[in-house]
């Protein structure tokens, strides 16, 4: 952990017990070993896992967030489902420098800009245009803070594994910029002005994720399925059911796979 990230948690008067806080957030203990912990704002492993032969506990459920714990042969996760947004992630991921992992991983919908990246494609940031304002906040000085800068992954050689990993499984990986938005009914008011920094996608997290990916000093890498394509008018609601299949057919049978790979898998 860095040291600005545990200035922040000085400064903290939500909590004290980091430890208890996690278990009561989302019931998972800081005395196991997680071979992954993985962020997904909205999916959950009885959805997403329901086809993999692994055994799924809900350590806590609340209103908005849950807690996981998915055990495979080999193999132990810790999965935190948390609410939308990147000022959500930071408070809720925040809790988990408490835990015990290797890897940190994302997952989540992601919207394409060009006709190339159909829907069900699997993506990964190459880097993300910070277009959210949550990031201030884990400087120094909120002051200083400029949106709209790149954040690059913390350990591109990790991601670079993961991808190489994921293509010998026999997927492609798109590694390319994406767009952090705060307001995913706003975006298209400013599609010109988010489409004037040559991305490809867009969401809402991945630049904060990195960001705290950093601090908390962990490998780690975004895994993004492509849910709708504002090039081709395939919107986010209102899907057909040829769409969501497509959709579908990758955030059930594929991102399970690669998440249970990288489970098992030793990186460099």
């Amino acid at each position: 952990m860095k040291k600005r990230l545990r200035k922040i948690f000085d400064a903290d008067k939500s909590t004290t017990d980091y430890d208890a806080a996690i278990m009561a957030e989302f019931g998972l203990s800081a005395d196991k070993h997680y071979d992954v912990l993985v962020v997904a704002p909205g999916w959950t492993p009885p959805k997403i896992m329901a086809n993999a032969d692994v055994e799924i506990t809900c350590t806590v459920k609340h209103s908005y967030i849950s807690g996981y714990e998915v055990r495979g042969e080999g193999f132990l996760m810790a999965w935190i489902q948390t609410s939308p947004g990147a000022c959500s992630l930071i408070d809720e991921l925040s809790l988990c420098a408490a835990l015990d992992f290797d890897k940190l991983v994302f997952v989540g919908a992601v919207g394409s800009l060009t006709k190339d990246i159909e829907l069900g494609s699997i993506c990964t940031p190459f880097y993300s245009i910070a277009g959210n304002l949550a990031n201030g906040y884990l400087m120094e000085d909120i002051r200083e803070y400029k949106p709209f800068g790149k954040v690059y992954p913390n350990d591109p050689g990790f991601v670079d594994e993961v991808v190489k990993m994921i293509g010998e499984m026999g997927h492609k990986v798109w590694q390319v910029p994406v767009f952090c938005t705060d307001s995913v009914l706003c975006e298209y008011a400013h599609m010109d002005f988010i489409k004037s920094f040559d991305v490809k996608l867009i969401e809402m997290e991945t630049s904060t994720f990195y960001l705290m990916a950093d601090l908390m000093e962990k490998p780690a890498v975004a895994l993004l399925v492509v849910s709708d394509n504002s090039a081709t008018g395939e919107s986010l609601v209102l899907r057909t059911p040829e769409q969501k299949e497509v959709y579908n057919r990758t955030r059930f049978n594929v991102v399970p796979d690669i998440l249970i790979n990288l489970a098992l898998k030793k990186f460099s």
